[in-house]
C-alpha cells in the first residue's frame, strides 16, 4: 500500500508482486472531494470505477464506467469518494510539476 496526497494505492499485479511481467494493475482509493496533482504518464492508462464517482481527465465516471487516458496527456482525478481499478504497462513513468516519478505501485 502506498499513499500520496490522500490517495491510497493498492498494487495487485506487478513484477515486484509476481504474476505479471507486462501489465501493472492496482486500485486507488480516491478520498471525498479530492483533487490529485495534475500529471501525465508515458503509457496509456485505463481507469475502471469500482465504486463511487470521480472525474478523470475531465470525464465524469461512476460505478462500472471506464476512462482511457492516452500517454503524455495532462490529467487529474477529481471528486470521490471512489475506488478505481487502474491498468497500464509495466515500466510506466510519470511527470508531476516537471519532476519525473516512478510510481512504486506500478513496479
Amino acid at each position: 500500500m502506498f499513499e500520496r496526497h490522500g490517495f491510497v494505492f493498492h498494487p495487485h499485479a506487478t513484477p515486484s508482486r509476481g504474476g505479471s511481467t507486462q501489465i501493472a494493475l492496482w486500485t486507488v482509493e480516491v478520498p471525498a472531494n479530492a483533487e490529485s496533482e495534475r500529471h501525465q504518464v508515458d503509457k496509456e492508462e485505463v481507469f475502471h470505477v469500482l465504486d463511487g464517482r470521480v472525474t478523470i481527465h475531465d470525464v465524469e465516471a461512476g460505478r462500472g464506467d471506464t476512462v482511457v487516458v492516452p500517454p503524455h496527456t495532462d490529467f487529474r482525478l477529481v471528486g470521490g469518494p471512489a475506488t478505481v481499478l487502474v491498468a497500464t504497462s509495466v515500466g510506466v513513468t510519470g511527470s508531476v510539476g516537471g519532476q519525473r516519478i516512478d510510481p512504486p505501485w506500478a513496479r
